[in-house]
């Protein structure tokens, strides 16, 4: 039986539209912006910027498959890391987030975790990324103050960031508790899913915490080296800031061919805030972005050396 929305016409259909995101956006692109010169700029990039980057990438991808072998507790970390680094490639790649479903499939099959279980600590990482990407936002608003909002408005913007993300530490009790919420005839299935937040100590949590936010600032680094490689001087707080809406615009729904569009739309948009010109932040937003699928598909690639669990599911 096939479930309504799954199978080989739902996944031809998020690929259409991808497709169309994708075209759409270089349209608009094309007909705004000097597209034939932030392709130029591109190309004259050194080599040690798309290395910089490329490893720069790499460390985030190694810095998820740390944080979820802190999660995945009692499962070898070798198989562990190989789906952590599939995860990461098929997310980069394939549309509507349907390369989420890499992770529990990759734990089941390499680690011989529980896929359901596995569920929940997909569930905990991405509650994780969404509270680090607003507490960042929030406080970079209140630093940088586009809108000119009065003082008080921005240390109530800078307060609630830092709560935010101090927040992600709670994160898997939270989820294990909505677990007990369920309704009687869903419960038992979804304390299967929840239950990865009762299995972490707060020495967990405390890492769960820290190695997102190294992610999300690792990430912030890559953006101000592309952005300086596109020949722009704008400040740290901006490329960060830049580079945490378009991963916001990444984890939409419906997105691009490998999130091409609004990834870039969004990176741009805020650039320009700072009164860069937008071709120069269109160079930058393409450079970070295929640097960042470069690092993906290494490290995907390097799952071809990382073993598989020998024993049976945990």
């Amino acid at each position: 039986m096939t479930v309504r929305g799954t199978g080989p016409g739902a996944f031809w259909r998020g690929w259409l539209v991808a497709a169309l995101v994708t075209a759409g956006f270089f349209f608009v692109a094309t007909n705004v912006l000097d597209v034939g010169e932030s392709a130029r700029t591109l190309t004259r990039i050194d080599a040690g910027a798309w290395a910089t980057v490329i490893g720069l990438s790499l460390l985030m991808a190694i810095l998820r498959a740390l944080r979820l072998v802190v999660m995945a507790r009692g499962t070898e970390v070798g198989p562990v890391v190989k789906a952590s680094f599939l995860h990461s490639a098929a997310n980069a790649i394939l549309p509507a987030r349907i390369g989420e479903a890499a992770l529990p499939l990759a734990l089941a099959r390499y680690g011989g975790y529980d896929p359901v279980r596995a569920l929940g600590l997909l569930l905990i990482m991405r509650l994780g990324d969404i509270m680090a990407l607003a507490g960042i936002g929030l406080v970079l608003l209140a630093a940088l103050d586009i809108w000119n909002h009065p003082d008080s408005v921005r240390l109530l913007f800078a307060a609630t960031g830092i709560l935010v993300m101090a927040g992600i530490s709670a994160v898997p009790a939270i989820v294990d508790a909505t677990g007990k919420l369920a309704p009687g005839m869903f419960r038992r299935f979804v304390e299967r899913i929840t239950a990865a937040g009762s299995l972490l100590d707060r020495n967990a949590r405390i890492a769960l915490l820290a190695l997102t936010l190294a992610i999300w600032v690792t990430l912030g680094i890559a953006a101000q080296v592309s952005i300086s490689a596109a020949g722009l001087d704008i400040g740290f707080a901006y490329a960060w800031l830049a580079c945490i809406a378009a991963s916001l615009a990444f984890a939409l729904p419906t997105n691009g061919i490998a999130s091409v569009g609004p990834f870039e739309a969004a990176f741009v948009g805020i650039v320009v805030l700072s009164g860069a010109p937008a071709e120069a932040a269109l160079t930058a937003a393409l450079h970070l972005h295929l640097c960042a699928l470069a690092g993906a598909g290494l490290a995907a690639l390097s799952t071809l050396v990382l073993p598989a669990r020998r024993e049976g599911r945990l």
